[in-house]
């Protein structure tokens, strides 16, 4: 796998694809817009969208809820993320066999 492609880039390369279909459209060719090696790169970072709306996709309904939350509250809830995360250990309820250990 290469490496982590930032949402920076991967929205660049959905523009640029973008700008490549309308060209196509408009009757120009791809050879005018990008040499292969940065073509490439392109298909790489297309992957990457591809992939991280795959995973938005797969997760839609806890990023909705969470988004439900009122920014003021959502900064306060990851202000003391590490807090809450502890709380949650605390209140799992431990697998037979685990009860005193740490």
């Amino acid at each position: 796998m290469t490496e982590k492609i930032s949402l920076r880039q991967q929205i660049e390369a959905v523009r640029f694809a973008e700008t490549r279909q309308r060209t196509i459209m408009g009757g120009g060719t791809l050879r005018e817009l990008r040499p292969p090696r940065e073509a490439e790169y392109d298909m790489q970072r297309l992957g990457a969208a591809a992939r991280t709306l795959e995973w938005l996709q797969s997760h839609e309904p806890e990023v909705r809820k969470l988004l439900e939350i009122p920014a003021e509250r959502r900064k306060l809830l990851w202000d003391h993320m590490t807090e809450v995360a502890e709380l949650l250990d605390s209140k799992a309820v431990k697998p037979a066999g685990e009860e005193g250990q740490p």
